[in-house]
């Protein structure tokens, strides 16, 4: 077999991307339509769409009640090339179970099942969906059956340091990974817990604000592959308990150089996410002999570069906002943790000012730079991010060779809630990570 016939992995449809709009968690309220015979019926509860690994499917879950009825429902959705339309095949509580189909038409989505259909319409920026539903009288005639309004739910999961993984999946507890093996180590006054996935040369994972090592769920099993993957929680989060210091970039870099070291690492690769890529930024800045090769993910080199609109989320960070994580899987993964302090703590750190331009330019470990196409970070920034390790500033010449020892990538289609979730990230980072760069001697 010729070494370009191999297998590559399948890509899903782009048309699929049409779904993200759905994504999230809703707060669903309706009635269906009294007729001659009924009155109208109330209709209260949650709809929570997200996406199966891969990409390829869109699961939708209803937990709902229909006047006195629970019901509780599951809806497969994928794409049909041949026919251009969005297949869904449905199961609920009473064992019944259905199929249908969804177009695009202008904006508008349009359901169609065996005996009902409906007109989705989305409003006030993607957060409202309405749907008018019909059903089949007759065999012949559609009558008007029910009315449905769905609003997202803006909760602190889906605050600027979520990934979206962890929001879409809290109402489902992801399958331990049994090959794992969690520790701690008691560094700088903090017993700090990790994770190890796999073999091979190290990669340490430092994961969001709020969240833990789940936000790599969707791809820690593609990079634990070939190398050990050292999968931290952060002081205060997850199971490493907070200790009487504030939350601090460099304090916790000083944290991850002092695991290495406890963990006989002479060098690792290090790859962060939003406040882990600060942690991480800080780590080759402070360190820079344990830091053989750098992965950022969606964050900034300056404090002021979040957009306005993440920002202000940051200033209303405090004790205040903690009280809506009990209605959170991570609630569930972690009760010890004091998150009225974690969030007070980490309200005051992302609100402080920064600009690490100077030295995260004399960063010399390979790096790489990720950013969704709509980022919380500001465009602009991201290319002068890139500028600062030379990247942008000429031709790489026919053979590559005038390249910067930098990468940036900006994935489609992806914000910074949903990033890790990109099907071809660990891809990206692996061919990276495993590429002949030149390394710091």
């Amino acid at each position: 077999m010729n070494k370009n016939d191999t297998q590559k992995p399948p890509e899903s449809d782009p048309a699929l991307k049409r779904l993200n709009v759905f994504v999230g968690k809703w707060d669903t309220e309706g009635q269906i339509k009294a007729t001659p015979s009924n009155p109208a019926v109330k209709i209260i509860g949650t709809d929570i769409y997200e996406w199966m690994p891969g990409g390829f499917f869109l699961v939708h879950r209803v937990d709902v009640r229909i006047g006195d009825e629970e019901v509780k429902a599951i809806e497969i959705i994928g794409y049909d090339v041949s026919s251009n339309t969005y297949s869904m095949r449905y199961f609920d509580n009473k064992g019944n179970s259905g199929t249908s189909q969804a177009i695009v038409r202008d904006g508008d989505w349009m359901f169609i099942g065996e005996s009902e259909r409906s007109t989705v319409t989305f409003s006030d920026n993607n957060n409202i969906i309405t749907a008018s539903w019909e059903r089949l009288s007759d065999g012949s005639n559609w009558l008007p059956w029910m009315e449905v309004k769905l609003t997202r739910v803006k909760d602190l999961m889906e605050h600027p340091f979520d990934t979206g993984y962890t929001s879409k999946n809290r109402e489902k507890k992801p399958e331990p990974d049994r090959e794992a093996t969690g520790n701690y180590a008691f560094v700088n006054g903090l017993n700090i817990y990790y994770e190890i996935h796999g073999t091979g040369r190290p990669l340490i994972l430092l994961h969001g604000g709020v969240g833990a090592s789940e936000m790599f769920g969707p791809v820690l099993p593609m990079l634990a592959e070939n190398r050990q993957v050292v999968a931290v929680h952060l002081q205060a989060h997850g199971r490493t308990a907070d200790i009487d210091r504030p939350l601090s970039f460099e304090l916790m870099a000083d944290d991850i150089a002092a695991l290495t070291k406890h963990l006989d690492i002479e060098r690792a690769d290090i790859m962060g996410y939003s406040l882990g890529a600060g942690v991480a930024l800080q780590t080759a800045i402070r360190h820079p002999y344990l830091v053989r090769k750098l992965v950022i993910i969606s964050a900034p080199v300056k404090q002021n570069e979040w957009y306005p609109e993440v920002q202000e989320l940051m200033a209303q960070m405090g004790p205040e906002t903690a009280k809506a994580m009990t209605q959170t899987l991570l609630y569930q993964f972690y009760p010890d943790t004091d998150w009225e302090v974690l969030f007070t703590k980490l309200g005051d750190l992302i609100r402080q000012d920064y600009d690490w331009s100077k030295d995260v330019a004399s960063i010399r470990s390979p790096i790489m730079i990720v950013f969704g196409d709509a980022d919380a970070v500001r465009i602009d920034h991201i290319t002068e991010f890139f500028t600062l390790f030379g990247g942008g500033q000429r031709d790489a010449g026919l053979d590559g060779s005038k390249r910067p020892t930098a990468q940036l990538a900006i994935l489609p289609g992806v914000t910074h809630y949903n990033i890790l979730s990109f099907p071809s990230l660990a891809a990206f980072v692996t061919a990276f990570l495993d590429s002949h760069m030149p390394e710091v001697g």
